[in-house]
Parts: C-alpha cells; structure tokens; sequence
C-alpha cells in the first residue's frame, strides 16, 4: 500500500545522517515516527524539528529492543542503524570493533524486525526497510563490514519468502558512498578517510532518504525488491574515476 495509507514509521540510527534525513521525510509525509539512536541530545533536537518521538536505544541491548518496540504499532520499520568499526581490515581490527559492527548491522537489526513484525503480519499491513550497502552485494577490501551487509542482502530476500500472502512488504536499501558520520568510525588513517569522501561528487543523506520514500509509495500491488544507488563517478570493483564535465 501507499506511504498515505501508513501511520507510523520506526527509524533505527535516527541521530544522523540516513537515519534523521528518514525521519525527516517521513515526518513531513505525516507519519507519526518513532526515532531511535544512542544519542539523546540530537535525538531531542531532531524531535524539536520534526515531532519525532525519542528512543534512546542502543540496537545492541537486545532487551531493551523488545521493552522498548515490542507494543509498539508500527507500519515501517525502517533498519537502518549501523557501525563501521573494524572497516580497514579484518586482520587490524579489535575484537570489540568486530563485536560492535557484527551486532549492531546484523544481530541488531534482527532482533528489532522480531519485535516489530510480529504485528505487522497481525494486521496484514506493513513494509520493512533494510538499509544495506553496496558492500553487501559486491567484494570490497572490508570483509567484516561487508559480511555483516550481506547477511542484511540474504535477510530481505529470504524475509520475502517468508512474509508472502501477509501483506508485509521487504525493501532492502543499497546504497555506495554517502557524506555521513560512517567515515569518521570505518577509516582511522586521516588520509584515507578524505579520500573515501573526495574525488567525486558523493551522495547525501537526503538521497538515500529519497529513495526510501520511493519504495514505499508505491501501489500495495508493488514491491520495490533492493535499490543500489552509486554516485554517478563511482564505479563498484574500479578505482577509476571519469572526468565530469563541468558547465
């Protein structure tokens, strides 16, 4: 069904960038939205902003995701929060950067849809919103961050197996480069976090925000499968950046 035909909206990783551009969005769209994120000073900013009600959660507290959204009524869930710890190297990373990354990409975002999806299937209504990444769908130099996006790939597919004849629609979100705080957590050589955002004209939050808004509005009959966005200069398994011709 159409975004007009939905009332609530979860959004996980709500502080920042995707996540608060979501928010916003759907707020606009007249959704009553419930924001989730760790911190609480920009989630009570962006309630100020946007009438969003506050959740101050860690994805990793796995009880504290079924107190906190377990009789919740919620139409979309949109599963985007998410870490870049450990993104250089699996052989450099800490075992605590590889714990944070695998249960707040994967095990979080699990646990959330079990608390959630549950009443959407009761009602026959819903749509869930995986954001994943480009890394989930290709090989990339990051095999711990990439592995936990393609379990998140693997999620949505087998997720629209298992949800058919419910009413529950499954859109897995994959986007390239985007200017959000990830950087400042996947890169921690200076150098190379500039480079991850320089060289080309990279996406915004508000993009991907764009996207999601999308998937769900279109007709109930529709089921907008995965969406892969990449910057127009940036090439998935290539280095090379074409020039752009500039006006």
């Amino acid at each position: 069904m159409p975004l007009t035909d939905y009332g609530s909206a979860l959004v996980t990783g709500a502080s920042s960038g995707i996540g608060a551009a979501t928010v916003r969005a759907l707020a606009s769209r007249g959704l009553v939205v419930h924001a989730a994120a760790r911190r609480r000073d920009r989630l009570e900013r962006l309630a100020t902003e946007t009438g969003c009600i506050v959740h101050v959660i860690d994805v990793r507290d796995t009880k504290l995701i079924y107190q906190s959204f377990g009789d919740l009524t919620i139409d979309v869930i949109v599963n985007n929060a998410g870490s870049g710890r450990g993104f250089e190297t699996l052989i450099s990373a800490n075992p605590d950067e590889i714990d944070e990354t695998i249960n707040t990409n994967f095990v979080g975002a699990v646990h959330v849809l079990r608390a959630v999806c549950a009443g959407m299937v009761a009602r026959q209504r819903g749509h869930i919103v995986n954001v994943g990444s480009v890394g989930g769908l290709y090989p990339l130099s990051s095999s711990i961050y990439g592995a936990t996006k393609g379990a998140i790939h693997l999620l949505s597919q087998n997720l629209r197996i298992e949800l058919k004849g419910t009413g529950v629609r499954v859109t897995e979100i994959c986007p390239g480069r985007v200017k959000t705080e990830f950087v400042n957590a996947a890169f921690k050589d200076p150098v190379a976090r500039e480079a991850f955002v320089s060289g080309f004209e990279i996406m915004m939050p508000d993009d991907i925000a764009d996207a999601i808004l999308y998937a769900l509005d279109t007709p109930w009959h529709v089921n907008v499968s995965l969406i892969e966005l990449v910057c127009t200069e940036q090439y998935i398994g290539s280095s090379a950046i074409a020039p752009v011709a500039r006006p």
